[in-house]
Protein backbone atom coordinates (compact mmCIF):
# COMPACT_ATOMS: atom_id res chain seq x y z
CA UNK A 1 0.00 0.00 0.00
CA UNK A 2 1.33 3.19 -0.88
CA UNK A 3 1.64 5.20 2.63
CA UNK A 4 3.03 8.86 1.23
CA UNK A 5 0.66 11.23 2.20
CA UNK A 6 0.98 15.66 1.51
CA UNK A 7 1.38 17.71 3.73
CA UNK A 8 -2.13 17.38 3.91
CA UNK A 9 -4.34 14.41 5.08
CA UNK A 10 -5.73 12.19 2.79
CA UNK A 11 -9.21 11.44 3.75
CA UNK A 12 -11.17 10.38 0.34
CA UNK A 13 -13.64 8.28 2.82
CA UNK A 14 -14.50 10.86 5.06
CA UNK A 15 -14.94 13.70 2.82
CA UNK A 16 -17.51 11.14 0.73
CA UNK A 17 -19.29 10.31 3.71
CA UNK A 18 -19.83 13.57 5.06
CA UNK A 19 -20.91 14.37 1.23
CA UNK A 20 -23.21 11.94 0.91
CA UNK A 21 -24.27 12.94 4.93
CA UNK A 22 -22.99 9.26 6.70
CA UNK A 23 -23.03 9.94 10.38
CA UNK A 24 -19.97 10.18 12.87
CA UNK A 25 -20.63 6.77 13.75
CA UNK A 26 -20.76 5.94 10.51
CA UNK A 27 -17.17 7.58 9.79
CA UNK A 28 -15.95 6.59 12.93
CA UNK A 29 -17.08 2.36 11.99
CA UNK A 30 -15.50 2.42 8.85
CA UNK A 31 -12.22 4.51 10.00
CA UNK A 32 -12.46 1.87 12.45
CA UNK A 33 -12.97 -1.14 9.85
CA UNK A 34 -9.30 0.30 8.34
CA UNK A 35 -10.85 2.08 5.64
CA UNK A 36 -9.21 4.81 5.20
CA UNK A 37 -6.24 3.21 5.17
CA UNK A 38 -6.83 1.42 1.62
CA UNK A 39 -8.16 4.24 0.28
CA UNK A 40 -6.08 5.68 -3.10
CA UNK A 41 -4.09 8.71 -2.68
CA UNK A 42 -6.26 11.34 -3.98
CA UNK A 43 -7.99 13.54 -2.03
CA UNK A 44 -6.49 15.74 0.68
CA UNK A 45 -8.00 17.65 3.23
CA UNK A 46 -6.20 21.23 3.81
CA UNK A 47 -5.46 23.00 7.21
CA UNK A 48 -4.61 26.22 7.72
CA UNK A 49 -2.10 27.05 10.44
CA UNK A 50 0.68 24.87 11.56
CA UNK A 51 -1.44 21.93 11.31
CA UNK A 52 -0.62 18.74 9.38
CA UNK A 53 -3.66 16.34 9.46
CA UNK A 54 -2.38 12.93 8.81
CA UNK A 55 -4.47 9.91 7.54
CA UNK A 56 -4.86 8.99 11.26
CA UNK A 57 -6.32 12.22 12.53
CA UNK A 58 -10.36 11.75 11.25
CA UNK A 59 -11.61 12.43 15.02
CA UNK A 60 -10.22 15.29 14.31
CA UNK A 61 -11.78 15.56 10.71
CA UNK A 62 -15.26 14.82 12.08
CA UNK A 63 -14.80 17.46 14.86
CA UNK A 64 -13.78 19.83 12.58
CA UNK A 65 -17.45 19.27 10.74
CA UNK A 66 -18.94 20.66 14.00
CA UNK A 67 -16.70 23.52 14.80
CA UNK A 68 -18.28 26.55 14.95
CA UNK A 69 -16.07 29.55 13.69
CA UNK A 70 -16.53 33.09 16.00
CA UNK A 71 -14.80 36.18 16.49
CA UNK A 72 -13.49 34.79 20.11
CA UNK A 73 -12.31 31.55 18.73
CA UNK A 74 -10.71 32.55 15.30
CA UNK A 75 -8.89 36.13 17.00
CA UNK A 76 -7.35 32.81 19.53
CA UNK A 77 -6.57 31.00 16.63
CA UNK A 78 -4.34 34.01 14.62
CA UNK A 79 -2.59 34.63 17.95
CA UNK A 80 -1.52 31.42 18.44
CA UNK A 81 -0.42 31.64 14.93
CA UNK A 82 1.67 34.68 15.48
CA UNK A 83 3.18 32.84 18.23
CA UNK A 84 4.67 29.97 16.35
CA UNK A 85 5.66 32.15 13.80
CA UNK A 86 7.56 33.93 16.75
CA UNK A 87 8.31 30.78 18.12
CA UNK A 88 9.76 29.36 15.02
CA UNK A 89 12.27 32.28 13.78
CA UNK A 90 13.91 32.16 16.96
CA UNK A 91 14.13 28.66 18.58
CA UNK A 92 15.34 26.00 15.49
CA UNK A 93 14.23 23.10 17.45
CA UNK A 94 10.57 24.54 17.22
CA UNK A 95 11.32 25.52 14.12
CA UNK A 96 11.93 21.66 12.89
CA UNK A 97 9.15 20.64 14.91
CA UNK A 98 6.56 23.00 13.04
CA UNK A 99 8.20 21.87 9.51
CA UNK A 100 8.59 18.00 9.97
CA UNK A 101 6.91 15.62 7.40
CA UNK A 102 4.29 13.89 9.40
CA UNK A 103 3.30 12.04 6.01
CA UNK A 104 4.34 8.91 6.96
CA UNK A 105 2.37 7.96 10.16
CA UNK A 106 1.25 4.70 10.09
CA UNK A 107 -2.37 3.58 10.94
CA UNK A 108 -1.41 2.72 14.67
CA UNK A 109 -0.70 6.13 15.11
CA UNK A 110 -4.03 7.33 15.96
CA UNK A 111 -4.56 11.20 15.67
CA UNK A 112 -0.67 11.74 15.05
CA UNK A 113 -1.11 15.17 13.96
CA UNK A 114 -2.50 16.39 16.77
CA UNK A 115 -0.06 14.69 19.22
CA UNK A 116 2.86 15.82 17.65
CA UNK A 117 1.69 19.41 18.27
CA UNK A 118 0.70 18.24 21.85
CA UNK A 119 3.74 15.94 22.09
CA UNK A 120 6.67 19.34 22.10
CA UNK A 121 6.55 21.15 25.06
CA UNK A 122 7.48 24.68 23.46
CA UNK A 123 5.29 24.21 20.89
CA UNK A 124 2.18 23.52 23.09
CA UNK A 125 2.58 25.90 25.11
CA UNK A 126 2.60 28.53 22.50
CA UNK A 127 -0.89 27.53 21.15
CA UNK A 128 -1.45 28.21 24.76
CA UNK A 129 -0.32 30.80 25.69
CA UNK A 130 -2.84 32.17 23.14
CA UNK A 131 -5.92 31.41 24.76
CA UNK A 132 -6.57 28.38 23.04
CA UNK A 133 -5.97 24.40 23.76
CA UNK A 134 -3.67 22.65 21.05
CA UNK A 135 -6.43 20.15 20.25
CA UNK A 136 -9.00 23.29 19.55
CA UNK A 137 -5.88 24.73 17.49
CA UNK A 138 -5.61 21.90 15.62
CA UNK A 139 -9.47 20.89 14.78
CA UNK A 140 -10.04 24.87 14.02
CA UNK A 141 -7.35 24.88 11.40
CA UNK A 142 -8.83 21.96 9.91
CA UNK A 143 -12.43 23.64 9.75
CA UNK A 144 -11.23 27.52 8.42
CA UNK A 145 -9.41 25.60 5.78
CA UNK A 146 -12.77 23.64 4.94
CA UNK A 147 -14.90 26.48 4.96
CA UNK A 148 -12.38 28.56 3.11
CA UNK A 149 -13.11 26.38 0.26
CA UNK A 150 -16.23 27.74 0.02
CA UNK A 151 -16.13 31.33 0.95
CA UNK A 152 -17.18 32.18 -3.23
CA UNK A 153 -20.42 29.94 -2.88
CA UNK A 154 -21.21 28.99 0.58
CA UNK A 155 -24.36 27.13 -0.55
CA UNK A 156 -22.10 24.95 -2.08
CA UNK A 157 -20.63 23.94 1.08
CA UNK A 158 -21.37 20.16 2.08
CA UNK A 159 -24.21 19.37 4.37
CA UNK A 160 -22.31 19.50 7.52
CA UNK A 161 -23.34 21.40 10.69
CA UNK A 162 -21.19 24.13 10.60
CA UNK A 163 -19.68 24.32 6.90
CA UNK A 164 -21.78 26.33 5.56
CA UNK A 165 -21.72 29.24 8.26
CA UNK A 166 -18.20 29.40 8.76
CA UNK A 167 -17.96 30.22 5.19
CA UNK A 168 -19.76 32.93 5.63
CA UNK A 169 -18.01 34.18 8.74
CA UNK A 170 -14.74 33.83 6.39
CA UNK A 171 -16.11 35.58 3.69
CA UNK A 172 -15.02 39.06 5.57
CA UNK A 173 -11.74 38.15 6.65
CA UNK A 174 -9.94 38.23 3.76
CA UNK A 175 -6.68 39.39 5.06
CA UNK A 176 -6.71 37.42 8.16
CA UNK A 177 -6.89 34.43 5.45
CA UNK A 178 -3.76 36.19 3.75
CA UNK A 179 -1.75 36.28 6.43
CA UNK A 180 -2.46 32.00 7.11
CA UNK A 181 -1.70 31.73 4.12
CA UNK A 182 1.99 33.33 4.25
CA UNK A 183 2.51 31.49 7.85
CA UNK A 184 1.94 28.33 5.65
CA UNK A 185 4.29 29.28 2.97
CA UNK A 186 6.51 30.90 4.56
CA UNK A 187 6.23 34.09 3.49
CA UNK A 188 6.47 37.70 4.92
CA UNK A 189 3.39 37.87 7.60
CA UNK A 190 2.32 41.45 8.66
CA UNK A 191 0.90 40.66 12.40
CA UNK A 192 -2.03 43.11 13.18
CA UNK A 193 -4.35 42.51 16.05
CA UNK A 194 -7.75 44.11 16.92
Amino acid sequence: MHTHITRTIIGSLALACIAAGCSAKERNERAAAGAIDSLPITTTVPAEGFVQVTRTDSKSITKATEYKLTNDNFAHFLAASDSLVALSARDSASRQVLTANLADAGSTDVDAGLRWLESHPTVDAAINSAGISTRDYYVQGIAIASAEQFIGNPKAAPPTPTTRENAEFLRTRAADLDRLHAMRTGGPVSVTHP
